[in-house]
C-alpha cells in the first residue's frame, strides 16, 4: 500500500489482453477495482445497467464487487492492458468513469508498468500513482498549447530535445515557449525537458540490467562520456552509484 496525502493504494496485478478472433468480455465480479486501456479496436462493456463502448485511447475504471461484462462481440484486433488494485478511498483517486487520453504516451507508461510490475510491487504502486496524479493535473491544465508540448517532451524523453528545436515544431520564439511551459508547470523548457530525461534515465537504471554505454544509447547520447557528465551534472552522483543506492534502499525495506 502506497499513500500520498489524502490518496493511497495498492497494486495488484495487471497484464495485456490481444486477439484477432470476434470477442465478448464474460460477466464476472472481482473483489478488486480494474482498469482497462484500450489500444486496438473496440471493448463493449456494461456495468451497473450501463453500456460503455471504448475505442482506441479510452481507459474505463470498473467497480470492485460489481458485476460488469460484455454487452456485444468486438471483431478484428482488440487489444487492450488490464490492470487490478485496491484502495478505500477510489473518489480520491478518479474523477470521471472514462477517460480519452493521450494515446501514444498512455500505452507508453502502461507498457511500462507492466514490466515495472514483474519486477517490483511497491515500484509499481508508485508509478501507478503516479500516473493517478498525473489524471487529475491533466484535467486542470488551462493551456492545450502548453499541454500538447509538454505531451511531445515527455513521449520523447529518450531523445536529445533543445528549446531551440521545440520552437522551430510548434512556431513559436524560445522565449514565448519557456513562458507558456512555465506558467502552466512551474518549470521553463529546458528545465523540463531535463526533468524528463532524467527521468527515463533512472527508470532504465532501476529496472533494468543494462550497461551505462547502453543506457546512453537508448537515451539519445552520442557517446557514454556524454551522458555520464550529463548524469552527474543533474544528479550530483554517477548512474552506478545511482542503481547501487536504489537497489540498496529497496532491500532495506523488504
Amino acid at each position: 500500500m502506497i499513500t500520498l496525502n489524502d490518496k493511497s493504494l495498492e497494486f495488484s496485478y495487471m497484464g495485456f489482453f490481444t486477439t484477432e478472433n470476434e470477442w465478448i468480455h464474460p460477466t464476472t465480479s472481482v473483489k478488486t477495482y480494474e482498469l482497462i486501456f484500450v489500444t486496438e479496436g473496440e471493448a463493449h462493456l456494461f456495468e451497473k445497467g450501463k453500456n460503455y463502448s471504448l475505442k482506441k485511447g479510452d481507459m474505463i475504471l470498473l467497480d470492485k464487487n460489481t458485476e460488469h461484462g460484455g454487452f456485444k462481440k468486438s471483431f478484428g484486433n482488440t487489444n487492450f492492458y488490464w490492470l487490478h488494485f485496491h484502495t478505500e478511498n477510489i473518489e480520491n483517486l478518479f474523477k470521471k468513469k472514462v477517460y480519452t487520453l493521450d494515446f501514444a504516451s498512455t500505452k507508453k507508461i502502461m507498457k511500462e508498468l507492466l514490466h515495472i510490475s514483474m519486477k517490483s510491487k511497491e515500484l509499481a504502486e508508485v508509478y501507478f500513482l503516479k500516473f493517478i496524479l498525473e489524471l487529475d493535473a491533466k484535467a486542470e491544465y488551462k493551456n492545450p498549447t502548453a499541454y500538447e508540448i509538454f505531451q511531445y517532451i515527455k513521449i520523447n524523453n529518450n531523445a536529445p530535445l533543445t528549446v531551440n528545436f521545440l520552437s522551430k515544431k510548434f512556431g513559436y520564439s524560445t522565449d514565448h515557449l519557456s513562458r507558456l511551459i512555465k506558467k502552466e508547470f512551474g518549470l521553463d523548457a529546458k528545465s523540463l525537458i531535463i526533468k524528463n530525461r532524467l527521468e527515463y534515465i533512472e527508470t532504465l537504471l532501476i529496472n533494468s540490467t543494462y550497461s551505462t554505454k547502453e543506457i546512453a544509447t537508448l537515451s539519445g547520447f552520442e557517446d557514454e562520456n556524454s551522458f555520464l557528465k550529463f548524469f552527474k551534472y543533474h544528479t550530483k552522483t554517477t548512474p552506478t552509484l545511482y542503481r547501487k543506492k536504489y537497489f540498496l534502499l529497496h532491500l532495506n525495506n523488504k
